[in-house]
């Protein structure tokens, strides 16, 4: 069922340790999301848009520290990274070269919405993310299937159905979305319930949190349920050693 049409973008970043990053095209469509918002239970519509096929790996994220040198862990300022900012490399600007293909994790919100701007794209959306999500590597939506929703208990840990390095691409052609890390998502604000996270320099995609009641469509969705309990208490300046990012484009 792999119908998406897969195009390389080259990287902006001109280092020698960039390479091009794949991204695949995702024809949008209408899907019940797992996640009632402002208590409108029906269908939402996702429009077409381009996600990178994989996570941005440590190597891909030591090259946009190379060229923006304000994102090393030793002069990132506080307000826009927690003290577990790249705590797992091996310098301040460069990783484990024997792990550097492994997705970027110990991020802040704010440095992966740097990179995938730096990229000429943004982080994607909850929507855009749970859409792809949902399929497995036959169908594009297996989220009925209970041994498939079973399997994603692992996620977020190294038994995760994505986690190992060979696992196949869902029917989208994405890869590692159920994997290892989880991901941040541009939006993930809006999966408050509790709090108001609005800062001065948070941009415009926080502008809208709080503003969003949150409840559930689905609440055998575990994969998603996870998800938003880990996002819902993150601030952007957090950082985790199993939260990592991708990019994505809007379709012109």
């Amino acid at each position: 069922m792999l119908t998406s049409t897969l195009w390389l973008v080259l990287l902006a970043t001109s280092s020698p340790a960039a390479s091009p990053a794949a991204y695949v095209e995702i024809p949008g469509g209408a899907f019940r999301s797992t996640i009632r918002y402002e208590g409108n239970d029906g269908d939402r519509v996702v429009a077409d848009f381009a996600l990178m096929q994989q996570a941005v790996s440590d190597r891909e994220f030591q090259a946009f520290v190379l060229q923006h040198p304000q994102w090393r862990r030793d002069r990132v300022p506080a307000l826009f990274a927690d003290s577990g900012y790249l705590s797992h490399w091996q310098a301040d600007d460069a990783p484990d070269p024997l792990d550097a293909e492994r997705p970027a994790t110990h991020v802040s919100w704010f440095a992966a919405d740097a990179y995938c701007k730096a990229q000429q794209a943004r982080l994607p959306d909850w929507a855009e993310w749970e859409y792809v999500a949902a399929a497995d590597p036959q169908r594009r939506d297996a989220r009925t299937d209970p041994v498939w929703r079973n399997r994603l208990f692992a996620d977020g840990t190294s038994r995760a159905v994505d986690a190992a390095g060979n696992a196949p691409a869902n029917a989208y052609g994405i890869r590692g979305l159920h994997g290892a890390s989880w991901e941040w998502v541009g939006d993930f604000s809006t999966l408050l319930g509790d709090s108001d996270k609005r800062g001065a320099d948070d941009g415009d995609r926080l502008q809208f949190c709080g503003a969003t009641g949150l409840s559930f469509n689905n609440r055998d969705d575990y994969a998603v349920l996870k998800r938003v309990a880990l996002l819902s208490a993150m601030q952007p300046r957090s950082t985790l050693g199993n939260l990592g990012f991708r990019c994505a484009r809007s379709r012109p």
